[in-house]
């Protein structure tokens, strides 16, 4: 019964903090700082020939001086068109960056251009992702003081009409993003989300840049980042679009990738700073634990007695309800479509199932591998 009710109160929690973030508008002004600080955006690029102009476009026609921000797009054994798009952009943008690199893995690529960049703020977007015209205006604007190590955005799925799988991904990565938004606005643990995020280079070099032996590095970076004792921020009006996988496959490999990377981090050489915020973000690293847990609710009729039935199944039966109210909201906002809401009970399932696989691979020290995810050069609704 125990078990039943935490891992109900977990899920009650959840929620709650995606109610919280649905409240929150962008109404965020843009203040201009005494000094305009210096950007480097940098994009981990392989094999992005499909999406990678979409991004470049965007980025070099941000409402930002030119003078103060370049883009350096690290490009790592592609075998497909990459360097060439990225190649075509360098001789005609004095402020465009093409650096080929032989390291596999975004960490690594990310690290070698820590090296490359004097910059004050390090921006980074993966190549599918497409931000708004004051992304990085909106993002400077948040540095308010030194303890603001990092800010991230907020992402919106892209492609949530291109298959029933990319509904059911999209419902469910919205979900975590206003909880993150919720965080926020209670000022608890905000996470990097590894694409439009914006990070204080002297924060992120006394962190030790990024650990290349997780598969989640921005994750843990936060992780690193909070108990040093800074703060990282989250804007609503830092916005960025990104593509959501549309196939089964892409899926179960992209979210196996994700859950796996939660049971890994490491705190090695950084003098922690205990905080509430911290327990939160300990939290979310035992999502996939809390999520395996829900099989415990499955079975509350075989082995509970009734009382504790009629306990437990109330409390249940709330966080259900506050969850389905979310979904709700959410379709209806994001154009996803109010039936899926109704479906997505059948889609948790997989997921479930997908989190308890990544545990077992975890325990039984299974190889870890970065498949990635395939683009479709999508272009939504975006502003």
């Amino acid at each position: 019964m125990g078990l039943a009710i935490l891992v109900t109160c977990w899920n009650f929690y959840n929620s709650s903090l995606s109610a919280i973030g649905l409240t929150w508008k962008d109404n965020d002004k843009v203040e201009e700082k005494e000094r305009t600080p210096s950007v480097t955006v940098m994009i981990p690029a392989r094999n992005e020939e499909r999406v990678l102009e979409r991004l470049m476009e965007r980025l070099l026609q941000q409402q930002y001086d030119r003078s103060l921000y370049d883009i350096m797009v690290l490009e790592s054994n592609s075998v497909d068109r990459t360097i060439d798009v990225c190649r075509k952009y360098e001789q005609n943008y004095n402020n465009v960056r093409c650096v080929h690199l032989n390291r596999p893995g975004k960490s690594a690529a990310l690290n070698e251009g820590l090296k490359m960049t004097k910059s004050d703020i390090i921006a980074i977007f993966d190549a599918d992702t497409v931000p708004r015209l004051d992304v990085i205006s909106s993002a400077v604007s948040q540095f308010k003081d030194d303890r603001i190590a990092a800010v991230q955005g907020k992402l919106i799925p892209l492609n949530v009409r291109d298959s029933i799988i990319a509904r059911f991904a999209a419902l469910e990565e919205l979900f975590y993003e206003y909880s993150i938004a919720g965080r926020a606005k209670l000022g608890f643990f905000v996470p990097l989300e590894g694409t439009c995020m914006f990070i204080r280079r002297k924060a992120l070099e006394e962190a030790g840049g990024w650990n290349e032996r997780v598969l989640t590095e921005d994750l843990d970076l936060s992780l690193r980042l909070t108990a040093m004792g800074y703060r990282i921020a989250y804007s609503p009006s830092v916005i960025a679009w990104r593509e959501v996988t549309v196939s089964l496959k892409s899926l179960i490999l992209q979210r196996l990738r994700w859950y796996r990377g939660h049971l890994e981090f490491s705190l090695r050489g950084i003098t922690v700073v205990p905080s509430l915020k911290l327990l939160d973000g300990v939290l979310i690293i035992l999502t996939p634990v809390f999520m395996a847990m829900n099989l415990v609710n499955y079975s509350i009729v075989f082995v509970l007695p009734h009382e504790a039935i009629l306990t437990v199944g109330t409390a249940l039966g709330l966080s259900s309800l506050v969850s389905l109210l979310v979904a709700l909201v959410i379709a209806k906002r994001h154009l996803i479509g109010v039936p899926y809401t109704l479906f997505s009970y059948v889609y948790m399932q997989l997921v479930v199932l997908l989190h308890l696989t990544a545990i077992l691979m975890e325990i039984t020290r299974r190889p870890r591998t970065w498949v990635k995810t395939e683009r479709t050069g999508t272009i939504g609704e975006i502003g």
